[in-house]
């Protein structure tokens, strides 16, 4: 993982990471007394603390939101910041005077605490409702990995949902990252460097709150206008993963979808690589009957058969008797 992709991931909202970030800027930016500092110093000081806030504004936007919206927001923000300064800085010095008649001895102690205290409480209502979402199925756990338990939420089939949902952006799961990885290094296809490149940056899409299927993992990949494309851009990619369920004792195969050159979905069907190839839909049928589930560990990739498709006729017989008749 880049540094970027890093920073963007400990940023997201509902992270600790992002908690403890902002927080610990706000408390050691407060520790500064604004009215002892020279004029090059309190633009500086000004300066960071609208950073801070464009930082803040920039990382809590929803997850579609444009690179040119989400800029305009963070510099609005900052701007904002900058241009109330003289009244915040008043509001400022009143403050430690009320703090200091009270008996305070470190009154800029107190309100860098009293500062950091109101970011983590702010923070903390996302990050229990992330937690909370990865323990009822409705969210994907960071933790989640090969031969881990599994905690995917239902997502829409196609990615869509009712009007009026609210689809918030959870990490994909490990033990999903390293089975696309392995798909993608077990093909030939050009694609596959593109697609390869998107899955660093690639998350969970989910749709919280709706009853939906629970064999699709939706992808979003993070800053997809600047990603390399996959070509062709529609395709479901050729290589399956099959692996026997513990659980079951089933064979369950994972295909993985493309739409306009990203990867986009996951999906888990019951059966076997022979039998999609056959055209045997057993497998199929059972699976929408039983509205299959992810099993409770992902496999470790020793115990995944990858599998490419071939492009060779579901009936031989069939394809050898027209030939013959085409030639006659």
């Amino acid at each position: 993982m880049s540094a970027s992709q890093f920073v963007r991931r400990a940023l997201a909202p509902g992270r600790p990471e992002r908690a403890v970030a902002l927080a610990a800027s706000l408390g050691a930016i407060t520790l500064i007394d604004p009215a002892k500092l020279r004029a090059g110093e309190l633009a500086a000081y000004r300066t960071t603390l609208a950073g801070i806030t464009a930082a803040d504004l920039a990382t809590d936007l929803p997850p579609r939101t444009s690179p040119a919206a989400r800029a305009a927001i963070a510099t609005l923000g900052a701007g904002a910041v900058l241009g109330l300064s003289p009244l915040g800085e008043a509001f400022d010095a009143k403050l430690q005077r009320s703090l200091a008649r009270r008996g305070v001895r470190r009154p800029r102690v107190a309100l860098a605490i009293a500062g950091a205290a109101l970011v983590l409480a702010s923070e903390l209502p996302g990050i229990l409702a992330k937690r909370r979402a990865s323990r009822t199925g409705l969210g994907t756990s960071p933790g989640a990995g090969l031969g881990t338990d599994l905690s995917t939420g239902p997502s829409s089939a196609l990615g869509i949902g009712p009007a009026g949902d609210h689809t918030t952006l959870g990490d994909l799961p490990d033990g999903a990252r390293a089975l696309i990885a392995g798909m993608l290094e077990y093909s030939a296809e050009p694609s596959a460097g593109a697609l390869a490149a998107q899955l660093g940056d690639a998350r969970e899409l989910v749709w919280q709150g709706v009853p939906g299927s629970y064999d699709v993992i939706n992808i979003d990949v993070s800053d997809a206008h600047a990603a390399p494309r996959a070509v062709p851009h529609e395709q479901r990619f050729p290589v399956t993963a099959e692996f026997r369920d513990p659980d079951s004792g089933t064979n369950r195969l994972v295909r993985l979808f493309v739409e306009d050159g990203l990867l986009a979905r996951l999906t888990l069907e019951d059966g076997t690589a022979g039998d999609a190839t056959r055209g045997n839909t057993a497998g199929r049928t059972h699976r929408a009957s039983a509205a299959g589930h992810w099993p409770g560990q992902w496999p470790s990739l020793a115990e995944v058969t990858f599998s490419l498709e071939s492009d060779a006729p579901s009936d031989r017989r069939a394809a050898i008797l027209a030939r013959l008749q085409s030639r006659s």
